[in-house]
């Protein structure tokens, strides 16, 4: 394998990663930096701390790790644009508008001519004007943008069928699509007759090694979140992606409904992430809102938990609760992107089911047991969970990358 240099086009800040989109970006950004490519991320817009503290810089520059960094524009022209689309809840419209006619910074420019390979981060970051046919160009597709558009509120919809005009563009855009599930897979294939754009699975796989079990983290986090150890605790870990919500509306309807239910069974749901805007309590569910990391509430629980039935693309928690030796309970939906078969690999359960499938999940095995089962998952689904792994075999269908 030839190192290459590699940019990566954001839309905003990915470090360090708040939603499932950055982990799995950084995730990817990171293995490639390890597998030995200098990779750079540029963002085109930070986070609402960032123009706080700028103190008049132009951006911020941050080392990852080695061989990987990430600049991001503090420029207030598009950084208004970015909190505008926030506050309206509409589409990323800027992003395409401004990379299509070459209104980008100076320092965007000359991270382009420095690569040798561009990825774009989403169907948003089109390649940039000027430098479309200069480089190969590659795509690394979260999800199907223009179905989640379709589900969001009106600002959202009104912009569905233009975005599916862009990705509908996609294998005449880019040399290759780094995809994430069956769904973005099989609409660029229908876009592409000819087969001239190369297709290649990722999936949500993550760093395993950022998941290693910590029984030290597990004692004190649970004894201050007042959790006892005989009590399970299922992990549902979520940002405020509405897919998430949605599923956390479920549960807390639920739990409003049935509100001894998981007491009584001496079960807790721990709810972390920006899924829920604060920290707040409600029987059995425990919901902490935004936290400075996630190890510890990996630590902490028992098995993870995946309620969520739409949305596009596929569920980076799961691929963490795999890696984190949880077992899952999971919907069907919920395990799209990786080949995991019910019972044997997950406790599949739809919400209808849920209260009798909860304990049948008590009934059929101990914690130790369940221990066991987990670390069998991990084993014989490694190789689509690591991403240092499955990286590592994508180069190998990427010319642009091996060399």
């Amino acid at each position: 394998m030839t190192p290459r240099r590699i940019a990566i086009v954001a839309s905003f800040r990915i470090f360090p990663a708040e939603t499932g989109g950055h982990l799995r970006t950084a995730a990817i950004a990171r293995s490639l930096a390890r597998l030995g490519h200098e990779v750079r991320i540029f963002a085109l817009a930070g986070r609402r701390e960032d123009y706080r503290n700028r103190g008049g810089a132009a951006s911020r520059v941050d080392a990852i790790e080695p061989n990987l960094t990430e600049e991001v524009h503090l420029g207030l022209g598009l950084g208004v644009a970015q909190a505008a689309t926030r506050v309206l809840r509409t589409a990323r419209a800027w992003v395409p508008l401004v990379l299509a006619r070459g209104w980008v910074p100076r320092r965007l420019h000359e991270t382009l001519e420095w690569a040798d390979v561009c990825i774009s981060d989403q169907p948003y970051c089109v390649p940039v004007r000027g430098h479309e046919s200069k480089k190969p160009w590659l795509l690394l597709s979260h999800n199907l943008e223009h179905r989640l558009l379709e589900r969001g509120p009106w600002q959202e919809r009104l912009f569905a069928s233009w975005l599916r005009r862009i990705e509908a563009a996609v294998p005449a855009r880019y040399q290759a699509v780094l995809t994430c599930a069956d769904d973005d897979r099989a609409f660029f294939a229908r876009h592409d007759p000819a087969s001239r754009c190369r297709l290649v699975p990722i999936g949500c796989a993550v760093d395993g090694t950022a998941y290693q079990p910590d029984p030290a983290a597990r004692i004190r986090l649970r004894a201050e979140l007042g959790i006892a150890d005989d009590e399970t605790v299922f992990l549902f870990s979520g940002s405020r992606f509405q897919p998430n919500v949605d599923a956390l509306e479920w549960l807390r309807a639920f739990n409003a409904r049935h509100p001894a239910f998981l007491t009584g069974l001496r079960v807790r749901v721990l709810v972390v992430g920006t899924v829920s805007a604060g920290a707040w309590r409600e029987g059995g569910v425990i919901a902490t809102g935004r936290v400075p990391d996630m190890a510890p509430y990996f630590a902490a629980a028992d098995a993870g938990f995946n309620p969520v039935t739409w949305g596009s693309g596929a569920n980076v928690k799961l691929f963490e609760y795999i890696a984190a030796r949880l077992p899952v309970m999971s919907t069907r939906f919920g395990v799209r992107g990786i080949a995991l078969e019910p019972e044997r690999d997950f406790h599949h359960f739809e919400p209808e089911q849920f209260a009798e499938r909860l304990e049948a999940w008590l009934a059929t095995r101990d914690r130790d047991a369940w221990r066991d089962h987990a670390q069998a998952v991990w084993l014989r689904h490694q190789a689509s969970v690591d991403i240092q792994q499955v990286v590592g075999g994508a180069i190998g269908q990427l010319p642009d990358l091996a060399g």
